[in-house]
């Protein structure tokens, strides 16, 4: 069997970091030509270096940005046939403490943003006569813990792949795929450092690890590439069983705003992380 993705090309939202990134690095051992965009410009630069691939400094929430990027790449490649929205943002908690600025913010990326690129790719993918479309979200969108009000957010990615399964298959296959803990998100990445929160979780996880990067990547490139030519309007759940148990994470999650309230240097922390370029960085203790 030859590469999976050969001939393919792919343009991936939030390709700077975490699972973004490996779906860059994946695709393009796979065979693909691959464009991707980002905010952090250091992040953009740095998964150029590494890879090759296309790099655009973009807000996904920027609709005139999106395009133009999308845009670009597709005639830089010669079309488009699969797209990645991996691109997210957590703001907020409980639903009576999240702000109105930070529902909007979350809105443009995970909602508008994920619109955007799709709309952007759909008319590429359509002249190209196949494509590709995977929406990466979270099991927030069908399992928010408590203070997790992006889980509003996350639920509207699955109804946008659902959507466009219906109208543009069989050119098109559109699914998505939800995941539970990853090793290392730069928004939970702090967490899964501080072993009186995490152990517990852990432990009652069948895994018991959140997933790599690397691993989800695979579950998108197999969605994207023809081994699952026969899948679309689905959504694969990649959470190693977390919400078959779930059950110490919600006690926990309520225990965030005092433990961060009385350590300033957990907040300067986890801006470090927020702020990581690359992996490594992400991944130092």
């Amino acid at each position: 069997m030859g590469r999976l993705l050969e001939n393919a090309r792919a343009f991936v939202t939030g390709g700077g970091i975490s699972v973004g990134r490996a779906c860059v690095e994946r695709f393009v051992q796979e065979g693909a030509q691959v464009a991707f965009l980002d905010i952090h410009a250091g992040r953009t630069q740095a998964v150029i270096d590494a890879t090759g691939a296309l790099g655009y400094v973009a807000d996904i929430a920027d609709r005139e940005a999106v395009f133009a990027a999308v845009n670009d790449a597709a005639a830089k490649m010669g079309g488009l046939t699969v797209l990645v929205n991996v691109a997210s943002v957590m703001e907020g908690g409980r639903v009576v403490d999240t702000s109105e600025a930070q529902l909007d913010r979350m809105f443009a990326v995970n909602v508008k943003g994920y619109y955007w690129a799709t709309q952007a790719a759909v008319p590429h993918m359509l002249s190209a006569g196949k494509g590709s479309i995977v929406q990466f979200g979270s099991v927030a969108a069908t399992h928010p813990g408590w203070g997790e009000s992006y889980g509003v957010v996350k639920a509207s990615q699955l109804a946008l792949a659902y959507q466009c399964a219906m109208e543009y298959a069989p050119a098109i296959r559109s699914n998505a795929v939800i995941c539970g803990w990853i090793q290392d998100s730069p928004s939970s990445r702090l967490l899964q450092t501080i072993p009186e929160v995490i152990g517990p979780i852990m432990a009652d996880h069948p895994m018991h690890r959140g997933a790599s990067s690397e691993e989800l990547a695979n579950v998108c490139l197999f969605l994207a590439s023809d081994l699952a030519s026969a899948i679309n309007g689905e959504t694969v759940v990649a959470d190693g069983g977390q919400t078959r148990t779930q059950g110490n994470l919600n006690a926990l999650m309520q225990q965030m705003g005092p433990l961060f309230a009385g350590n300033p240097e957990l907040l300067a922390r986890n801006l470090r992380n927020l702020a990581a370029v690359t992996p490594d960085e992400l991944m130092k203790p």
